[in-house]
């Protein structure tokens, strides 16, 4: 009985602090991805994705894109982050965006010719050090409102 007390304990505080960092990100979401994407311009997407990551680690998120709609792409981290490096590519693997020949810029903005899925795949730069940065990264999908 004791030992099913404290694993009870041991879950709880676990699961509190998945749902605090939640809440980190959301909050982090919230201020610098919404100023990035220009929320006068641009209405967010119904779901972003958004999570806690550390230095050399790696994201993919797949987003769906319709034709004749302009978006506005925002890949962003904390600020204890080097600067995130993005690639957009087609299902087949094919880049047509990089984000390292346009000075790692934080925003991509794209005219979709065609309905069709887009991988968004995010590098975030290991720079070696003893203990790596950890710090919410952001993917956040709007479309521009006329």
């Amino acid at each position: 009985m004791k030992y099913k007390i404290t694993g009870t304990i041991i879950i709880s505080i676990f699961l509190f602090n998945l749902k605090t960092i939640d809440a980190q990100c959301l909050d982090f979401v919230k201020t610098k991805g919404f100023e990035i994407l220009n929320t006068e311009k641009y209405m967010p997407e119904g779901r972003f994705d958004a999570m806690m990551l550390s230095e050399g680690d790696n994201l993919t998120v797949y987003k769906s894109f319709f034709r004749g709609k302009t978006y506005r792409v925002v890949v962003t981290g904390a600020e204890n982050l080097p600067a995130l490096n993005f690639k957009i590519k087609t299902m087949q693997g094919k880049v047509i965006y990089d984000n390292t020949t346009d000075g790692n810029t934080k925003q991509w903005n794209y005219t979709s010719d065609r309905n069709q899925n887009l991988i968004v795949y995010v590098e975030i730069p290991a720079t070696y050090q003893s203990q790596p940065n950890t710090g919410c990264v952001a993917v956040v999908l709007g479309y521009k409102v006329n």
